[in-house]
């Protein structure tokens, strides 16, 4: 267990608890605020948008496309941004970015904006959530995955209440206004609650990363050159199937998602109510997916997250037959599961293979790889069903991408975590 400083008597008694949770809590706030409410609210107000504009669903995509690419190239820098400036830094930079693109809403008036706009999001969120996984991988190593499990809650946080929120705003005020209420929850929650209590490191509170033990820590300052080497990092087999299947599974998920509501609205002939209530539930799930699989990745490794790679699959091949209550909520559930695993599988990945001297730059870079996934499924799930007037044949390509993904796990191999079992001894949790 840590020890803190008795400032008082200038001793150092047992802590209570810890301080790796606290940093998770307010990271998850962060998380809430400045990822979740940004893409959640994009497949639901694209309705309201086809409804008033006219545009079509490849169309109004667009704007989640442009966030994911944008994201995409803006991971690439983040993580050397984050190792110089540090995570107070990257946060408040995002969360400002993010609150005024989601101001920027009440100005949308050509598709040129939705783009513009998009863009803005990703760059903000999406260095969020790189600075989430920077910071809890630094505080965590036993418990990496149900730490990052918990931050990256919130998603599955925002998910079950954003519907019943929004639709009234919508209904009241209209699309362009909702967005801009939504951004108070940046400004006088997440931001300010996260500066306050959020710390670099554990070294800055006098504790050791949570599951390193003594031996293991003192072992850690002799580290093979190799695990801060990016340049060889990146040519690595590991590397390269790894960058694969998390691309992948990038463009499967959120090209999935970011269709859900439309799909259940008006391809499975639910009704709008029915489907917002069906994509409440699969967020719901959601929690569920982000912790168990959470759980398993500490268990079971690369082969916990083969097995979150099939799930998505399974996911996918249960919406052929939604078209009714049972049937949508057999899917919303395999979809919920399997989509909570994917937002902690790169942190995850990139500790456990890379290690944590240059963690900011592997999770910032294979963030990168991820966007690039997310930016491209929406929009060719989009240009398909276009043509098509069909999710049939984008469902089967899904499919096909999701076990190709999980395949592609069979040759990354987890070089840090055998190096730390290798120097192995009773470990200190949290001290």
């Amino acid at each position: 267990m840590g020890l803190i400083e008795n400032r008082f008597s200038g001793k150092e008694r047992p802590a209570l608890f810890y301080y790796g949770w606290v940093v998770v809590f307010v990271s998850l706030l962060c998380h809430m605020f400045i990822f979740a409410v940004p893409t959640l609210m994009l497949p639901q107000i694209y309705g309201p948008i086809i409804d008033q504009t006219g545009w079509g669903r490849s169309e109004v995509v667009l704007i989640s496309s442009a966030k994911f690419a944008s994201g995409a190239v803006t991971a690439f820098f983040t993580g050397q941004f984050i190792q110089r400036f540090g995570t107070r830094v990257t946060t408040f930079i995002a969360a400002l970015i993010t609150g005024l693109a989601m101001i920027s809403f009440l100005f949308i008036t050509e598709i040129w904006h939705l783009i513009a706009i998009g863009a803005l999001l990703g760059v903000g969120s999406l260095s969020l959530v790189i600075n989430i996984k920077v910071l809890v991988s630094r505080w965590f190593q036993g418990r990496l995955g149900l730490a990052l499990g918990l931050a990256l809650l919130g998603t599955a946080g925002v998910g079950p209440s954003l519907t019943f929120v929004l639709e009234p705003l919508i209904n009241e005020y209209g699309w362009r206004m909702s967005v801009a209420f939504l951004s108070g929850g940046i400004w006088f929650i997440a931001l300010p609650i996260f500066l306050f209590f959020a710390r670099e490191n554990p070294q800055d509170m006098g504790l050791k990363t949570e599951g390193i033990s003594d031996a293991q820590n003192a072992s850690i300052k002799e580290l093979p050159q190799y695990f801060s080497d990016f340049g060889a990092t990146v040519k690595k087999n590991t590397f390269i199937a790894m960058s694969i299947g998390v691309f992948l599974i990038g463009f499967v998920d959120q090209g999935l998602l970011q269709h859900t509501v439309e799909f259940l609205d008006k391809d499975a002939g639910l009704g709008r109510d029915m489907a917002r209530y069906g994509f409440s539930l699969l967020m719901t799930i959601s929690l569920a997916g982000k912790i168990g699989f959470g759980w398993l990745f500490d268990r079971l490794a690369i082969k916990g997250v083969i097995i979150c790679y099939i799930s998505i699959g399974l996911g996918v091949l249960l919406a052929f037959p939604v078209g009714g209550l049972e049937t949508l909520i057999a899917f919303c559930v395999a979809r919920g599961i399997s989509h909570g695993g994917t937002i902690v599988d790169v942190p995850y990945l990139c500790r456990q293979a890379f290690g944590p001297a240059i963690l900011a730059r592997t999770i910032g870079t294979m963030t990168m790889v991820l966007s690039a996934g997310f930016a491209l499924g929406p929009y060719v799930i989009g240009i398909i069903y276009d043509q098509t007037g069909s999710y049939d044949n984008a469902f089967y390509l899904c499919i096909i991408l999701a076990l190709i993904a999980a395949a592609s796990l069979y040759w990354v191999k987890p070089e840090y975590k055998n190096w730390l079992e290798n120097h192995k001894s009773p470990t200190v949790n949290g001290s």
